[in-house]
């Protein structure tokens, strides 16, 4: 199981304990009194981008402190990184965030304490968060659960578990009640995402080589799944653009890169050296991704390579702690309203 974590860990950036699907309450968003704050924002070969002109929310995980002392808060504000909302928070950390394609929904990984992470889901306009295990009763105790996805339409997840003794994807109801396995194999196979049309989903498996993950793509009609044969000894956690041409991924531990799924042409996007990938605006012009205190907001390039003498153009969100605390910010997403 040590194995298994640490891939997990490298992979997807969680390790889960299932229990039984249940609501869990929000934790008194009222005590907490650190929160983030711009302290500058700079366009680069952006003269006339101002992302306070973006339609939109930003939702990213804000961690604070170290050891027992970590606090991780879900936080929202505005495009320019203003107004900031606790929407969850939780002495422990925050894993593996994504939002449902309407962005009503947010699913994530929490772990408080020393407890095993959850894979819960929070409702934006209710802050209700309800957890999702797809497992009950005495396996409960025995399975770990990691990173989850909202289907397109909504009506079903996809989860990875462990509850057959390694991870495997599982399709479940919009509760987490287990629907079919969807992968049988003795790889480690997490963190899926859905194709925009439902019809198929990206995950990473080391299943070519072990603890050296790769991108495969699961074919619902036919049961079966190809892997994407894009270049790199190891890459994982891929994120796809709405329409489902492009993905972005994590390549050989910490470069970002962006890939098209008809050429597999593949460049790269950002080295920040953080095992997280870019995200998409919600219409798909747009990537950004978390540079441990900033959020770069870019447009998505395209397939020439820039001259390393070139800066690439983007809008930088930079942010300090309200009580001065070290922070990192990571999983930035964008959000409709």
């Amino acid at each position: 199981m040590a194995i298994v974590m640490a891939i997990s860990l490298a992979m997807t950036g969680c390790q889960t304990m299932g229990s039984p699907s249940t609501t869990l309450s929000n934790t008194s968003l009222q005590s907490s009194t650190s929160l983030p704050k711009v302290i500058a924002t700079a366009p680069t070969n952006l003269p006339h981008m101002d992302a306070r002109q973006l339609s939109g929310k930003l939702v990213f995980i804000y961690l604070t402190g170290f050891g027992e002392n970590r606090q991780a808060q879900l936080i929202e504000t505005q495009m320019d990184g203003s107004d900031p909302k606790t929407l969850y928070k939780v002495n422990g950390t925050m894993m593996s965030l994504s939002a449902s394609r309407l962005g009503d929904r947010l699913i994530f990984t929490v772990q408080a304490g020393k407890s095993y992470p959850k894979v819960v889901i929070l409702d934006r306009a209710t802050l209700q968060v309800t957890e999702i295990s797809g497992v009950s009763g005495v396996s409960a105790k025995r399975a770990h659960n990691f990173s989850g996805a909202i289907s397109p339409d909504g009506r079903q997840l996809l989860l990875a578990n462990s509850q057959m003794g390694n991870p495997e994807i599982f399709l479940t109801d919009s509760s987490g009640n287990i629907k079919q396995q969807l992968t049988h194999q003795p790889a480690i196979d997490l963190a899926p995402v859905w194709l925009p049309d439902g019809q198929s989903f990206i995950f990473t498996s080391d299943k070519a080589k072990f603890l050296q993950p790769q991108l495969y793509q699961y074919y619902f009609a036919k049961q079966q799944f190809l892997p994407l044969n894009l270049p790199g000894k190891t890459n994982a956690i891929a994120r796809v653009s709405p329409s489902g041409r492009l993905i972005t991924y994590v390549s050989d531990n910490s470069q970002g890169r962006l890939a098209d799924m008809a050429t597999k042409k593949s460049i790269a996007i950002n080295d920040e050296g953080l095992a997280e990938p870019a995200n998409f605006s919600p219409d798909g012009n747009y990537l950004l991704y978390s540079a441990k205190n900033r959020i770069k907001i870019i447009p998505v390039p395209n397939f020439e390579s820039l001259r390393l003498q070139q800066s690439p153009a983007s809008w930088t969100i930079q942010f300090a702690d309200s009580n001065h605390q070290p922070f990192t910010i990571r999983e930035p997403i964008w959000v409709i309203p």
